[in-house]
């Protein structure tokens, strides 16, 4: 994490898989920094914050495809003309 007039996160930061970040969620730790409570002096990597939540991900297998996330065929009768 870096401050140059905004704050960056960065890969190796442990915001990466955290709930407050990926979800979109103000971070307590990022909104002290924005409204200035706390300041961030040179490159920091965030390692053990006591504000991290972990995002886990709950996917399922689908069976079937959905017949909507086909794409159309390629119709040639369908094309327009430009003008």
């Amino acid at each position: 994490m870096y401050y140059d007039g905004h704050v960056h996160i960065e890969e190796e930061d442990q915001c990466y898989s955290c709930e407050y970040f990926l979800k979109g969620v103000m971070c307590p730790l990022l909104e002290a920094l924005a409204v200035g409570v706390a300041h961030l002096d040179g490159d920091v990597q965030v390692k053990n914050c006591g504000f991290y939540v972990e995002f886990k991900r709950h996917l399922q297998v689908v069976d079937k495809p959905d017949t909507l996330d086909t794409p159309p065929a390629n119709d040639k009768s369908r094309r327009f003309k430009s003008t």
